[in-house]
């Protein structure tokens, strides 16, 4: 079992990498269903049905990722960023 987050910021880091991790169970689950059954052999209702299930879980993943996430790049991230559009011309 991981050790408990201490401060605010390794709660949020923690709970982003779990939501994370969440996205990433469900984009392979949706694979695996779409590898084992047919849409076009679904009734239109099913499918309906299907897509809309989807993308509620998702939607409400999603707004948890934006929940949990840093509302300024980190450091790090804000280098890369620079470094990435460095050459870019200004608009």
């Amino acid at each position: 079992m991981s050790p408990l987050p201490i401060d605010e910021q390794e709660c949020q880091q923690d709970a982003l990498r779990r939501v994370n991790t969440l996205l990433v169970i469900l984009e392979e689950r949706i694979t695996a269903l779409l590898r084992e059954s047919d849409p076009q052999e679904m009734k239109p209702a099913e499918r309906e049905q299907a897509a809309s299930r989807h993308l509620a879980m998702l939607l409400r993943l999603l707004q948890a990722r934006q929940r949990f996430a840093q509302a300024a790049p980190s450091p790090g991230e804000q280098a890369l960023l620079d470094a990435l559009l460095k050459d870019l011309p200004d608009e």
